[in-house]
C-alpha cells in the first residue's frame, strides 16, 4: 500500500500555505485558501462535520479528506481531523489550533488495511500576511507519524513504525497568482525512525532504526496556477521551478532482518550530508554529498562481511538548459576520497598482500563555458536537438580543475584547460579547433603494473605497449615518477613536452 506523493504534497501545501507579511488576514481568509487547496480531492473527497464562526474564532469539526488512486490499485486513503480552530488575534494575525492527533486510514482491500496516527505535540501555528500572500510561522515539540494497526490477509500483524521530527521550527510562505510561489525554511533538532515487524509464525522479522541530527531544509518553488499534472513535460514552459536544499548532521542507521534461512544485519553512519537541486527552464544545478561514511554489513548470501568507510563523497552537475547567444557556466564533479575497505575484502583480490592497502581516491572536477541552440525543457525542441545531425550546442572552454586517482601505491594527478573554436573545422577536420594544455603527474604506476603482472592479474604482453607509450609521452622526474604536458597550439599541432606529435 502506498500514497500518491504528488497529491499528498499538494494537499500538504494547501494546509500550510503562507506569504509575505505586514497586512491583515482573517480566519475566513485562511480557511478559504485551505479549501482551494483541498479541492484536489474533488467534491466527493471532502466532508465537513460543521463550521461555525463564534466571536473571533472559526471552528471546523470532522474535516475528512478521502482519495482513491487507480495508479496504486485503487488504494483508498482517508484522513479525518476532529477539530481545527482559527482564531483572529486582533492584530491582523490568526492562530491555528488543530487536534493534537488524528488518524489516516489506508485500505488496499477488506483484508489488507492500515491505520497511522499523525501527532502534533506542542504545535504553535501563526498566520500573517494578506489573503494573497500568507506567512505561516510554525514550531512544535514533535511532529510524528506512527503505525497504529495493520492487517494482512485479515490477520493483525505484529508491527511498529514511527517517523518523528523533534524540535521543529521554521516558516512557510506562499504567494498566489498566475504563478504560485512557495518559500520555506525549516529546522529540526533531530529525526527518529523505527520499523519493527515480526512474522506471526515466528519465522522472520525486520528491525530498522535510524537517527538524523540537525536537519535544515530550505527552498523556493514556483508552480503555475493552472499546471496540468497529467502533462508534466510542459510544466517548465509554464514557469515551474524548484530551488531546494537540505543539510544534516550526524546520522546513524541499524538494520536486522531474518526470513527463514535468509538473514542480514548491519550499521551505517555519517557525520554530515547535503543535497541541493535548482532547476528551471534555463538551467539545472544538482549536488549531493556526505562525510565520514562508515558501513558494516553481513548477510547470509554474502560470503564475507562488507566493511568500508569513505571520508568524503561529493557529486554535482551544473549546466544550461535553454538556448542563448552568450556562453553560460557549466561543470561536473565526482569526488570519492579515502575509500578504505577491510583487509578481508582486500584479501579476495590480493591474498598475498602484494599491494599497499592504503585508501583509494578518485576525484574529477570539470568546469567550462558553453551555449545551447535549443531549449531542452521544451519537448519539441529537445526532440529536434537529439534527432538532428547538427551539434545541439557549442563548448567555448573546458577546464580540468582537478584529476586525482590514488590507490594501491600509485597516483595520477592532472589539470588543464582548453578553448574551442567552432568557426574552424578545417585545422582538425570534422572537429572544432582546440587550444590549450593538459598537465599530468604519474607516480608509482610502473611499479603497480609490475606487481599486477607478478600477481597474474594482468598479462605481461598486454602491459608492454602501455609502458612503452608512457615512456614516449612522459619524462622522468624521479624514481617511478613521470610528468607530461600535452599541448595543442593555435595551429592545431599536438605537442608532448615540447615535442611535436602531429
Amino acid at each position: 500500500m502506498a500514497l500518491n506523493l504528488k497529491t499528498t504534497a499538494t494537499c500538504a501545501a494547501a494546509l500550510f500555505a503562507a506569504g509575505a507579511a505586514q497586512a491583515d488576514v482573517t480566519a475566513q481568509d485562511v480557511w478559504d485558501r485551505w479549501q482551494e487547496g483541498l479541492a484536489v480531492y474533488g467534491e466527493e473527497g471532502i466532508t465537513i462535520g460543521s463550521q461555525e464562526m463564534v466571536g473571533p474564532s472559526l471552528t471546523i469539526t470532522d474535516l475528512t479528506m478521502s482519495m482513491t488512486d487507480p495508479e496504486m490499485g485503487d488504494v483508498e486513503v482517508t484522513a479525518t481531523i476532529p477539530s481545527i480552530v482559527l482564531t483572529e488575534n486582533g492584530d491582523g494575525t490568526v492562530s491555528v489550533v488543530m487536534s493534537e492527533s488524528y488518524p489516516i486510514r489506508i485500505i488496499d482491500s477488506p483484508q489488507n488495511q492500515a491505520t497511522v496516527m499523525v501527532t502534533q505535540a506542542g504545535l504553535d501555528l501563526q498566520v500573517s500576511g494578506t489573503p494573497d500572500a500568507m506567512v505561516y510561522d510554525i514550531s512544535a515539540d514533535k511532529l510524528s507519524i506512527s503505525l497504529d494497526e495493520i492487517t494482512d490477509g485479515g490477520e493483525p500483524m505484529q508491527a511498529e513504525a514511527l517517523l518523528s521530527l523533534n524540535g521543529v521550527s521554521g516558516n512557510y510562505t506562499a504567494s498566489y497568482g498566475d504563478l504560485n510561489t512557495v518559500v520555506y525554511a525549516v529546522t529540526t533538532g533531530g529525526i527518529d525512525m523505527l520499523v519493527d515487524v515480526s512474522d506471526p509464525d515466528g519465522e522472520g522479522y525486520l528491525n530498522f532504526s535510524g537517527q538524523i541530527a540537525d536537519l535544515a531544509i530550505a527552498g523556493d518553488i514556483s508552480i503555475p496556477a493552472d499546471m496540468d499534472y497529467d502533462a508534466p513535460e510542459s510544466m517548465f514552459i509554464d514557469g515551474f521551478a524548484v530551488d531546494t536544499s537540505y543539510e544534516f548532521g550526524q546520522s546513524a542507521y541499524l538494520l536486522d532482518f531474518m526470513d527463514g534461512s535468509d538473514a542480514a544485519n548491519g550499521t551505517l553512519s555519517a557525520s554530515n550530508g547535503t543535497f541541493g537541486l535548482s532547476i528551471d527552464y534555463d538551467a539545472v544545478t544538482y549536488s549531493t554529498g556526505f562525510s565520514d561514511l562508515a558501513v558494516n554489513f553481513t548477510a547470509s548470501d554474502v560470503p564475507l562481511p562488507i566493511e568500508f568507510s569513505i571520508a568524503e563523497y561529493d557529486m554535482g552537475i551544473d549546466m544550461p538548459l535553454s538556448s542563448s547567444e552568450t556562453a553560460s557556466p557549466l561543470g561536473a564533479r565526482f569526488i570519492l576520497r579515502d575509500l578504505a575497505i577491510s583487509d578481508m575484502i582486500w584479501g579476495m583480490v590480493d591474498p598475498g598482500a602484494s599491494l599497499p592497502h592504503d585508501p583509494l581516491t578518485v576525484a574529477i572536477e570539470l568546469s567550462g563555458m558553453g551555449r545551447l541552440f535549443f531549449d531542452m525543457m521544451d519537448p519539441a525542441q529537445a526532440m529536434q536537438a537529439t534527432s538532428g545531425s547538427d551539434l545541439p550546442g557549442e563548448l567555448d572552454s573546458l577546464s580540468l580543475d582537478d584529476l586525482t586517482i590514488r590507490g594501491a601505491g600509485a597516483e595520477i594527478l592532472g589539470s588543464g584547460a582548453f578553448t574551442f573554436d567552432f568557426t574552424d573545422f578545417q585545422t582538425i577536420p570534422g572537429a572544432p579547433r582546440p587550444e590549450g594544455e593538459l598537465n599530468l603527474a604519474i607516480n608509482g604506476v610502473n611499479g603497480l603494473i609490475d606487481t599486477l603482472v607478478q600477481m597474474g592479474l594482468v598479462p605481461e604482453q598486454q602491459v608492454m605497449g602501455a609502458q612503452m607509450m608512457m615512456g614516449a609521452f612522459t619524462r622522468p622526474v624521479g624514481e617511478d615518477m613521470l610528468e607530461t604536458t600535452i599541448e595543442i597550439n593555435s595551429e592545431g599541432h599536438i605537442l608532448a613536452n615540447g615535442q611535436r606529435l602531429q
